[in-house]
């Protein structure tokens, strides 16, 4: 278990550095000049030179990246001239709703695919399975986006039940916290739930016709019993590690959706950062959402070996 956890931490520190790499040479190859994008077209030629400076932008491309790593590696993301703060106290006073909207959603995500995969699974070939994987296979085919725009048009617009925009902290009001993400963490979590049902469907399916529950059957024991501590169990196995993808999938989708329902999350800091080319917030973001979705496969992986000793 420990070289396993040294290994997949090796590993997880190199897939950051690649992402590292891979984000500061797309966004420097952006054409145009950052810092006349920041200051704007208006802005005087000294300050732009000024800026430059500032942000080793008149220094080779190699060079800055070697300057910023080693400045990563202290905890300094940088300072951020569109908001007049370091990257890293813009990125926390951003990441509240993301995080409330990304545990929601994946609250929602389990409540709504494990009952509905099981239950398909012990209905196969009847009209409540049949139901149950055409809705799924719709929801694969529907964007997030416009799932949240639906929900906007219907319990914002028509019935007036809920805000169309904005957040609500947990601190002030905890209802109107959850009002003010619930339709957000439900268009995402549909969409996850759509990938998991099928998932844990077909996964039951195939443990019930494997040999080990005919025999156990044969043997005597209950089919309550069977399914419950053999059946489930193994087909548990292959499902935690799409769940871990679809947790990388719902923080990436939350980058859309906080647009659609005006949330000032991570989502909207980082199409803010790209706009105003503010590099420093934007690598920031880029590297907090890789080392979150790495550390979430890691948990995933652990589980994984904890559930099933053939992998220990």
């Amino acid at each position: 278990m420990l070289s396993f956890a040294i290994r997949r931490l090796l590993t997880g520190i190199i897939t950051v550095f690649a992402v590292s790499l891979l984000s500061f040479f797309v966004f420097n190859a952006l054409p145009g000049n950052p810092a006349q994008v920041m200051l704007g077209l208006d802005a005087d030629q000294s300050a732009i030179e000024n800026l430059e400076k500032e942000l080793n932008l008149d220094k080779p491309a190699t060079l800055r990246y070697f300057y910023w790593i080693g400045d990563l590696i202290r905890g300094d993301f940088g300072f951020s001239i569109s908001y007049q703060k370091p990257v890293i106290q813009v990125i926390a006073d951003s990441m509240p709703p993301t995080i409330s909207i990304t545990l929601l959603s994946i609250a929602l995500t389990v409540l709504i695919s494990f009952p509905l995969g099981i239950f398909s699974a012990r209905r196969h070939h009847k009209w409540a399975d049949y139901l149950i994987t055409t809705l799924s296979q719709i929801g694969l085919i529907i964007p997030g986006f416009w799932l949240g725009i639906l929900f906007l048009l219907v319990f914002s617009v028509q019935l007036n039940l809920l805000p169309s925009a904005g957040y609500v902290p947990l601190r002030i009001n905890i209802v109107d916290w959850l009002r003010s993400i619930i339709l957000p963490s439900l268009s995402l979590a549909i969409i996850s739930s759509a990938v998991l049902i099928r998932m844990i469907r077909n996964s039951i399916i195939e443990n019930m016709n494997e040999d080990y529950a005919r025999t156990a059957t044969g043997k005597g024991v209950t089919q309550r019993r069977v399914f419950t501590k053999h059946i489930l169990k193994n087909a548990m196995i292959p499902v935690l590690s799409i769940f871990g993808l679809q947790v990388a999938s719902i923080m990436a989708g939350t980058i859309i959706i906080e647009s659609v329902f005006s949330i000032p999350g991570m989502g909207r800091l980082l199409l803010y950062s790209v706009q105003r080319r503010d590099l420093p917030v934007v690598q920031g973001v880029v590297i907090w959402i890789a080392v979150v979705t790495i550390l979430v496969n890691f948990i995933m992986d652990i589980i994984h070996m904890a559930i099933d000793p053939r992998i220990r």
